[in-house]
């Protein structure tokens, strides 16, 4: 009878409460928990809980040894899962939630490639503006950007993302270029669904509080605004990059670029990471650190 058994049946009476209950769910006889429990007692020169003809309890050197037996089992149930999930091929459907044009020219193109790398996982990607509850609504991954809230999610960040600031030619021609920061409340700052824009000033990160005539919660609303020399916008770099490239934006205070912000992928807390999910995050680390 090894250890591992004896450390298996005092988990499941404390867990079910009873000696019968921990037999049904391990699928032996009340006799051979109690048998079990008997030796690992002995072994141990202790008593590890109080019976009574109607309730099991935990004497006190019980209960400081419960959750060590706890963890140990939940270790070696974690290896062996992790063990199987390396002889198979990952499947089954990978719920994602990725919003904006970060998912739909990235993430999009990424998750496309990796079903035809992994055939029998299945996607359903999506794209709604909204933070979407990971757990309550069933999702393995969530894609968001900047700074993340405080949360029970794991994040792993998965791509740089620079923030500038720009606007057109034609809009310097009529109201020139802000020389630092605190100047922008002068100037029509295009908004995005926050009021502030995010700035590095003395080695240290700030929000500024600003406002304009335009605001969006879509990038693609508000590089167009920019583009009709409307104002100012504060928007990651791919959505500007090829305008500013064509010479149609310009940046400016770029010394004050933030750069505490980043790409993540959360998912839900767990000891074991499915391999689905552990897979897909290292693809998408590996195709974005070409970005």
């Amino acid at each position: 009878m090894s250890r591992w058994e004896t450390i298996e049946a005092f988990v499941a009476v404390v867990e079910n409460g009873s000696f019968s209950k921990a037999a049904d769910k391990l699928e032996v006889s009340k006799s051979h928990i109690s048998r079990q429990i008997s030796q690992l007692e002995n072994r141990l020169d202790v008593q590890l809980l109080n019976r009574t003809t109607r309730v099991i309890s935990l004497t006190d050197i019980g209960q400081s040894f419960f959750p060590t037996c706890k963890e140990i089992l939940a270790t070696l149930e974690d290896a062996e899962r992790a063990l199987i999930d390396q002889q198979q091929k990952p499947r089954g459907l990978l719920r994602i939630s990725a919003a904006g044009l970060f998912g739909e020219d990235f993430v999009a193109p990424a998750a496309i490639q990796f079903m035809q790398k992994y055939p029998d996982i299945k996607i359903d990607m999506d794209f709604s503006n909204r933070v979407v509850d990971v757990i309550s609504e069933g999702y393995d991954i969530a894609i968001r950007a900047g700074r993340l809230q405080d949360s029970s999610l794991i994040a792993r960040r998965i791509a740089p993302r620079r923030l500038v600031v720009c606007a057109s030619p034609k809009y310097y021609e009529k109201k020139g270029k802000p020389n630092n920061i605190h100047t922008l409340t002068n100037h029509n700052c295009l908004m995005g669904t926050l009021h502030t824009w995010r700035f590095k000033e003395n080695q240290r990160h700030i929000d500024l509080r600003l406002s304009g005539s335009w605001q969006s919660n879509n990038g693609r609303a508000l590089v167009h605004a920019a583009l009709e020399g409307l104002g100012l916008v504060q928007l990651p770099l791919f959505y500007v990059e090829k305008y500013l490239n064509q010479g149609l934006l310009e940046t400016v205070l770029e010394d004050n670029n933030p750069t505490d912000t980043g790409t993540w992928a959360v998912y839900p807390s767990s000891r074991h990471l499915s391999q689905k999910v552990r897979l897909f995050i290292n693809f998408l680390v590996e195709e974005f650190s070409k970005i």
